[in-house]
């Protein structure tokens, strides 16, 4: 597996908040060379690849030990993907439960992640999120974050947790953003943390034993300097931002262009040349419900579908490629929905209505006005719009005998007072009056899923099952093997706290 380094064809425009300038890296070309051999010289105690929502905590708790750390960030700033996330977090005995008088605990906490992800979780990982989960957000409470006026909650649209364990501050990921940049500035004041920014670990080096002795960085001018450390961690996320790694481990395009743009993969490549390998790519589950702007791949998003029976009860008819519908339309879990989903075609379903459902339903698209859905069903490829159901199918790329088939079996079961074909309990409606309308959508991430594997020490291990000495892995570089192959809530902030915070705190010596 190879990915280009460096922050080569990255797009730089990114809009950062404010709070990127809380703590300001040291960029690596401005280091005279004095100071560049004395890193190498005088090994730091932990080397972390990443300031994120995993590297950060990881540095402070280390720090908070006496260790001597170094961040080594891609990025002109610190905070990796909180900047995009939606900041939920999901854990058992947080003081925003005990508040409301909510009981929970780690063990109800893992059943449901169990459930939700059928099984599919990693259990090591799983167990050790629900364990550490609370504590991390307790952590971060103890330090000022707060959360909405209405969570926890059971969900904010995956499958439910059986109680109100699940939560975001008011600024999403920002808002953990503003509690863990002050915390890690008062350790580089203190001269216990260093932080490089635009610069790109390029390679680990090893012992003769294969034991992780340091790192090799490149900074944006291609200067390469050795740095050494009795201890590395990789939290540099997963690659879902580099469109040749993503398709390479996934075997699917990545359809949209969504991810930090920082996520290329670099501490899955350095893991994997490390002696690690990779697992989970099969836990790819799609998000469903956008519409694409045009036919590129990766394309940005125009609008989404509201498609989400807990929001807006379908009254469209949905079908693949071939014209068949693969689900009740209704179905009440989103993980049922988007693992059959994902088994369609090309990932890309169509919904179809005629006049009626479209002057009757609640708008499909509520932030647009009609003018707007008129003139896209004139303009736009993803909508189409025709007089019989057989040139709709026609002019939306699908095949038209299957559209007939699957909308008559539709109506029939209507008419004749018949059970849906696929057990559909909302049909206040048949497809059945002119002008008929099909628009398209095209499965979407956020994430990656393919992750480096970890034993339960989070230490990266190769295939045999062995430790390879002094590294460790925590994020998204493990994929999603928290969350298994669904959305399991939370699945992917809380264990990156969590898992950072045990690492600096207790596992890695020094």
């Amino acid at each position: 597996m190879q990915t280009k380094m460096g922050t080569n064809n990255i797009d730089l425009s990114f809009d950062w908040p404010a709070v990127a300038d809380t703590v300001t890296g040291v960029v690596l070309s401005t280091l005279p060379d004095d100071v560049r051999s004395g890193y190498a010289e005088q090994p730091f105690d932990l080397i972390v690849i990443g300031g994120g929502t995993a590297g950060i905590p990881a540095a402070i708790f280390a720090a908070d030990r006496g260790a001597r750390v170094a961040v080594v960030e891609k990025a002109p700033v610190l905070g990796g993907t909180l900047y995009l996330s939606g900041g939920l977090m999901a854990a058992a005995g947080t003081v925003f439960q005990k508040a409301m008088g909510i009981e929970d605990s780690a063990d109800s906490h893992y059943d449901d992640i169990m459930r939700i992800s059928n099984e599919t979780s990693d259990p090591t990982l799983a167990r050790l999120w629900a364990e550490l989960g609370g504590p991390a957000v307790n952590w971060l409470a103890d330090n000022g974050f707060n959360i909405r006026d209405e969570h926890p909650v059971t969900t904010t649209g995956y499958d439910p947790y059986s109680v109100k364990r699940y939560q975001s501050g008011p600024e999403d990921g920002v808002s953990i953003l503003k509690v863990i940049m002050p915390l890690l500035e008062q350790h580089v004041q203190a001269g216990r943390v260093t932080v490089l920014t635009q610069a790109a670990v390029v390679e680990l080096t090893q012992g003769p034993d294969g034991a992780v002795t340091g790192v090799v960085v490149e900074d944006g001018d291609s200067t390469r300097s050795d740095i050494a450390g009795s201890n590395v961690l990789l939290a540099t996320g997963g690659c879902a931002a580099n469109d040749e790694m993503f398709q390479e481990l996934h075997g699917l395009p990545l359809y949209r262009h969504a991810g930090y743009p920082f996520s290329q993969g670099d501490g899955l490549s350095l893991g994997v040349a490390a002696g690690g390998y990779l697992r989970g790519a099969d836990n790819y589950v799609g998000y469903y419900g956008s519409v694409a702007v045009n036919e590129q791949i990766p394309s940005e998003p125009l609008v989404t579908m509201s498609i989400d029976p807990k929001v807006r009860i379908p009254w469209e008819v949905f079908v693949n490629i071939h014209g068949e519908r693969f689900l009740r339309e209704d179905h009440p879990s989103v993980n049922t929905r988007d693992r059959v989903m994902d088994q369609q075609p090309l990932h890309r379903f169509w919904a179809i209505f005629d006049q009626r459902i479209l002057d009757e339903a609640p708008p499909l698209i509520p932030e647009w006005s009609q003018e707007q859905l008129a003139d896209a069903f004139d303009t736009h490829p993803m909508f189409a719009r025709a007089a019989s159901l057989k040139e709709l199918a026609v002019t939306a790329g699908i095949d038209p005998d299957g559209v007939e088939r699957s909308i008559g079996d539709f109506n029939a079961a209507i008419e004749q007072g018949a059970n849906d074909p696929l057990d559909r309990t909302h049909r206040p409606l048949p497809v059945s009056t002119a002008p008929f309308y099909a628009i398209r959508s095209q499965a979407w991430t956020l994430k990656s899923y393919a992750g480096l594997a970890v034993d339960e020490n989070l230490q990266v291990i190769s295939k045999s099952g062995e430790p390879i000495g002094n590294l460790y892995a925590a994020g998204e570089v493990l994929g999603a093997a928290t969350s298994g192959k669904s959305h399991t809530g939370g699945g992917s902030v809380t264990p990156a706290l969590a898992f950072g915070r045990l690492l600096g705190e207790r596992i890695i010596q020094f």
